[in-house]
């Protein structure tokens, strides 16, 4: 795929070097170690979480957001050749479309930020797929997601939808990079380089966000799960949608976050959330099932293995193991 007016004619082997990291040893041994039990909290129909209980009487609120999480077994099921989980990460994916209204967007509370979530999480999954040897497999139900899923991209442009969402997302600095990342992903998937160009002006609003210790700002300060979910984002797209000039960019911005993330972990693989503006500090934010939000340990090792990855770095290879070993060792029994 080469798109006119844009530097990404190595977008299909962006990734493929993705669908390598996703496959790789290190995440087959974390991340998708027991993929048949991953992410379990959806009903038959595909409504995951908190919106199994609307699905049952449409009463109350309900977020396509919740939906981003068929992308993991998605990708877990590709990891570990698994179909049965490749079928069910894509029905939970496709729940989401079901509720999609005509003109691209869904009627949930927070729309811009919960459906930049969903487009990052199915732009993703579709690329996996499209790379990974199912592509023939799946090529049916990824040409039916495609329309549905640049509707959706699209209506995150709308200068109305795009306005009110920045508005929220003012003070959140992984956003950028969410956002950025379900544009772009988007925008290599369909070959549209309007959603590239619009891409680059979130990272370029996030790079500029970056505070001189090295972290990425939440609600004023620093947090160290909202960090490295930002990270991730950011390696996604510097893999499959930067272009030359945007890797030169974001580069830096990746190693000193990567620093900063470093510097939270104890020599046990613990993460130091002692100050966190969001998550395990004074005060930590209910998600949306109502209960406490707990720092997304995967994340954090995802984004040291990925930076690994990219930097040549073999340190944060052996910090991500250690913060993965951490948490498998504190697992429930």
């Amino acid at each position: 795929m080469f798109l006119a007016g844009t530097n990404s004619a190595f977008s299909v082997d962006g990734a493929l070097k993705d669908l390598s990291f996703e496959t790789s040893v290190f995440m087959t041994e974390t991340a998708y170690r027991d993929v048949s039990n991953l992410n379990l909290e959806s009903s038959p129909d595909g409504a995951y979480g908190a919106n199994q209980a609307w699905d049952k009487t449409h009463k109350g609120n309900w977020y396509i957001e919740e939906q981003r999480f068929g992308a993991d077994v998605v990708a877990g099921g590709i990891a570990v050749n698994d179909t049965d989980a490749i079928d069910r990460g894509l029905r939970i994916l496709g729940w989401g479309f079901k509720q999609q209204t005509p003109d691209g967007g869904f009627h949930c509370p927070e729309p811009f930020h919960s459906t930049s979530f969903f487009v990052e999480a199915v732009a993703h999954s579709l690329l996996l797929l499209q790379a990974s040897k199912y592509s023939a497999q799946y090529s049916q139900i990824i040409a039916d997601m495609k329309p549905k899923l640049f509707m959706a991209a699209h209506w995150m442009t709308v200068p109305q939808n795009e306005s009110r969402g920045k508005k929220v997302n003012r003070r959140y600095t992984h956003r950028r990079y969410l956002v950025a990342a379900a544009l772009g992903e988007t925008g290599v998937l369909m070959g549209d380089a309007s959603l590239i160009a619009r891409s680059e002006s979130y990272v370029r609003e996030g790079l500029a966000l970056q505070s001189a210790a090295g972290y990425n700002p939440e609600l004023g300060g620093w947090d160290s799960s909202y960090h490295a979910k930002g990270m991730v984002f950011a390696c996604r797209y510097y893999t499959i949608v930067a272009s030359n000039e945007m890797r030169q960019a974001l580069y830096p911005m990746l190693d000193k976050a990567a620093k900063w993330e470093a510097s939270r972990i104890d020599d046990d693989g613990n993460i130091n959330t002692e100050g966190n503006t969001r998550v395990g500090g004074k005060k930590t934010e209910k998600g949306r099932s109502g209960k406490g939000k707990k720092v997304e340990v995967r994340l954090v090792y995802e984004a040291f293995y990925y930076w690994s990855v990219i930097s040549g770095d073999t340190s944060y290879e052996k910090l991500a193991q250690k913060v993965a070993q951490r948490s498998i060792e504190q697992r429930p029994s």
